[in-house]
């Protein structure tokens, strides 16, 4: 053999045996395909961002009414690039496969697994990963945490590990699961006699300087999520990973992003205890620490709110300045909200903390009639104004949980006449309620499970409204229902409970709950 096909032949081995060179996370982006592309070779080498240990990587969801998979959090991970630049979702074959820790450098074998392309918002997600595709390269590396603003967020950014820049919570009473504790998993945090363990997951709203707002999921499993200490109170920076997530419980659509703390350092580490706020109250109507149950009326002064009465005089803030009231004949009372610190608090129940309103659903249908709000913003000035509240409907009894408006909207006016829609199809769900028999005429005469789209407890809402509403004498905002959409009990639990709608001879009563309503100005 002489020389030259010794060298021809060296370099052609050398070609054969020499591993395929790690491609760009960009490059494996390129590949991905809605309907999922099989990858025949490729690697890539990035930092885990999520880990195999955390119970708070991925929504765990039904597959019966009383069923939640808990294998989706296990069997999830994150990668994110070395730059930060782009971060894959991984879902290995099996719970054993993922040990992916955090802050581990690695590289994956991408030969055989599956790269698919979501849309609105673009996300990929890597699935088929068994624990042999991964090659440990180094532990405890420097993570690249991207320090936004919500409204600097982008598709790019999703399963990027993310810090949250000046955000607060909007509820900062409670724990970070505010829920009716009989609903979720079992756990060493909820230790209740016998659990429903119904759901998983729950979601707190954050705020942030600019008047945007992004919710926090945190799973039911996680010990943290009602550990008696509650949530921080200051202004800082909470930290996660970005996702994109449904929550049937929630109403499915939690906006575009959502953050997803690992554990509760990721929250508490750059998140002041002591109490601060980017916001100014005008008028906040929040009954936490309501021992005495008075609600102070217009033209009346307290009065006990433990009886459902039809005030002629509107609720007066027990912060701030401005006026509560109804327009749709609704008697008031004071109900329970979920925002107790403790977990097993009368089932993290709180008693005369919020509000209830209650009259025949028809009295709501009337355009821009329901849950009114009278401030005043003369003299006040700043970037915007919030409307925050949150909500639910019914009274833990399967009969009052069906046949009411299933979307609602925020509007506002400055004349009480012309309203203009600030945020709309606002999903409201149904408080928990067990299996019973629903003696309502159309809906037979059966015993039903509960559905899926229960809630756990009242959801959380931030509506930013615009700046021209600042230095105004009157402004009023409204929070009524969307259109006679109506929810209800269908025969299968797993069934979509928006079904219908609520005909003008429907004889049925609304019990609507709110755990608080408050109008604040962005400083």
């Amino acid at each position: 053999m002489n020389n030259l096909k010794r060298v021809l032949l060296l370099a052609l081995a050398v070609v054969v045996t020499m591993p395929a060179a790690a491609e760009s996370f960009e490059e494996i982006r390129k590949k991905a395909s809605t309907k999922g592309t099989v990858l025949t070779a490729g690697e890539i080498t990035g930092v885990v961002v999520g880990d195999y240990r955390s119970l708070n990587v991925a929504t765990n969801h039904n597959t019966r009414f009383d069923y939640v998979d808990l294998r989706t959090n296990k069997k999830t991970n994150y990668i994110q690039s070395e730059d930060g630049q782009y971060g894959f979702r991984i879902v290995f074959d099996g719970i054993y496969d993922n040990r992916m820790k955090r802050a581990d450098k690695v590289k994956l074998n991408l030969a055989g697994c599956t790269v698919v392309r979501e849309d609105n918002p673009e996300r990929y997600t890597i699935s088929g990963v068994t624990i042999d595709k991964v090659e440990p390269l180094a532990e405890g590396v420097a993570l690249v945490a991207k320090e936004k603003r919500v409204c600097e967020l982008a598709d790019a950014d999703l399963y990027t590990y993310v810090a949250l820049k000046d955000v607060e919570f909007m509820n900062k009473q409670g724990a970070y699961t505010n829920v009716f504790e009989m609903v979720p998993q079992r756990s060493f945090m909820n230790q209740e006699r016998n659990p429903w363990s119904l759901g998983d997951g729950w979601a707190s709203l954050l705020k942030d300087a600019e008047g945007e707002s992004i919710y926090m999921l945190v799973n039911s499993k996680c010990s943290w999520r009602r550990n008696g200490t509650g949530v921080p109170k200051g202004v800082g920076k909470v930290s996660g990973i970005l996702v994109h997530e449904y929550l049937r419980r929630y109403g499915d659509n939690l906006g575009k992003y959502s953050i997803r703390p690992l554990n509760e350092q990721d929250v508490v580490k750059d998140m002041p205890k002591e109490e601060s706020s980017s916001y100014e109250v005008v008028a906040d109507w929040n009954y936490d620490r309501n021992y005495q149950a008075q609600l102070n009326v217009e033209g009346i002064g307290l009065v006990k709110g433990t009886k459902a009465t039809r005030y002629s005089g509107r609720i007066l803030p027990d912060e701030g300045k401005g006026f509560l009231s109804n327009s749709a004949s609704a008697t008031v009372r004071f109900d329970t909200d979920y925002d107790t610190r403790y977990p097993n608090d009368n089932n993290g129940m709180r008693k005369y903390a919020g509000l209830r309103f209650e009259s025949n659903v028809q009295n709501w249908l009337v355009k821009n009639q329901g849950v009114v709000v009278e401030v005043s913003t003369e003299g006040l000035t700043g970037k915007a104004l919030t409307f925050d509240f949150s909500f639910g409907v019914g009274n833990h009894d399967i009969n009052n949980s069906w046949g009411f408006p299933a979307y609602w909207n925020v509007a506002y006016s400055t004349d009480g006449k012309n309203f203009t829609v600030a945020k709309e199809n606002i999903v409201l769900r149904a408080m928990p309620y067990g299996a019973g028999s629903v003696r309502v005429k159309g809906l037979g005469n059966t015993d039903r499970e509960p559905n899926c789209d229960m809630a756990m407890g009242f959801t959380d809402h931030s509506v930013k409204l615009p700046a021209s509403l600042l230095g105004q004498k009157n402004v009023t905002i409204v929070l009524t229902p969307a259109s006679r959409r109506m929810a209800t009990i269908p025969v299968s639990a797993m069934e979509d409970s928006i079904q219908g709608e609520i005909t003008s001879e429907m004889d049925k009563t609304l019990v609507l709950r709110m755990g608080r309503i408050a109008v604040k100005v962005v400083k």
